[in-house]
């Protein structure tokens, strides 16, 4: 029995941590991920990361056992994946991977697809695995639906869902800096954020994901300077994705090449699109 699926990366609009509510649309990044599974009631579960093989594969071994043991299955399996998305980056690699390896284990199984289960399989996983401060319900539903989801991540539940002009360009910039997470620091901007959500609420998607950015780029000591280079060189609104290192700019095609070089200076740039279409078995 095998089964294969994607999931996507997601980009910040509203970074959940400091508020509980969040919200995040899907990137047109994948993971990929194939499970197989053999039933000769040993649970035994291997792993690899196929293009990542210094990175433990824990989180995609939780993943296949945590669905397993919700169906009461002692099966065997080995799982892989393989990804477009840049790790520990603020893009929601982890999301992805666990709704990747979850839906792929859905897929070898045969069971019916229960969306709201399989994003929750993988939340808990990445709880299990200590990936997680909020729970991601933010990232996850943009990952696994694609589109904008904006979330109560402690409730888990949708508070709205939309589409992404999907043919605006995202340019991503992976810079050369250490990730810092100081959750005391992100806990102080509370009030200035709930700012930011409700004009995410109100639709004014560019102006959450700008003033969000801002917020928590102070507050992790990223610098606040990059967005507004980017806004210089024709972005519609950028920002930190999630707790950084990683900022997305929203560009329209005639101003594309202009934010790609002002941003290049800074890092690594990856040119991608918003989804709307969300995680898939394939």
């Amino acid at each position: 029995m095998e089964g294969r699926a994607y999931a996507l990366a997601s980009g910040t609009i509203i970074n959940a941590i400091a508020t509980g509510k969040g919200s995040a649309f899907g990137l047109n990044l994948k993971v990929y991920a194939r499970v197989k599974l053999i039933d000769d009631g040993k649970n035994k579960i291997e792993g690899k990361v196929l293009d990542n093989p210094n990175i433990k594969p824990n989180l995609i071994i939780r993943c296949v056992k945590n669905t397993l043991d919700y169906f009461g299955l002692n099966y065997s399996a080995y799982v892989e994946t393989k990804t477009e998305i840049p790790i520990k980056s603020g893009l929601s690699s982890s999301s992805a991977t666990s709704n990747a390896v979850v839906l792929a284990t859905f897929d070898a199984l045969g069971e019916k697809i229960d969306d709201e289960l399989i994003i929750n399989l993988g939340i808990k996983s990445s709880f299990d695995e200590k990936l997680t401060v909020t729970g991601a319900y933010d990232d996850a539903t943009a990952s696994y639906y694609g589109g904008i989801t904006i979330t109560d991540n402690l409730k888990r539940e949708i508070l709205k869902r939309d589409k992404m002009t999907e043919d605006l360009n995202v340019v991503v910039l992976i810079p050369n800096f250490e990730k810092n997470v100081d959750v005391n620091r992100m806990k102080l901007i509370k009030d200035y954020v709930e700012i930011a959500f409700k004009e995410a609420m109100n639709g004014n998607y560019f102006k959450a994901l700008f003033l969000n950015g801002i917020l928590y780029a102070s507050a992790l000591n990223f610098p606040t300077k990059i967005a507004i280079d980017a806004l210089e060189a024709g972005a519609l609104t950028s920002g930190l994705s999630g707790t950084g290192p990683s900022y997305i700019a929203i560009v329209e095609d005639e101003n594309l090449n202009r934010v790609k070089e002002t941003l290049n200076k800074y890092g690594k740039v990856i040119l991608t699109k918003p989804n709307n279409d969300g995680a898939s078995i394939y």
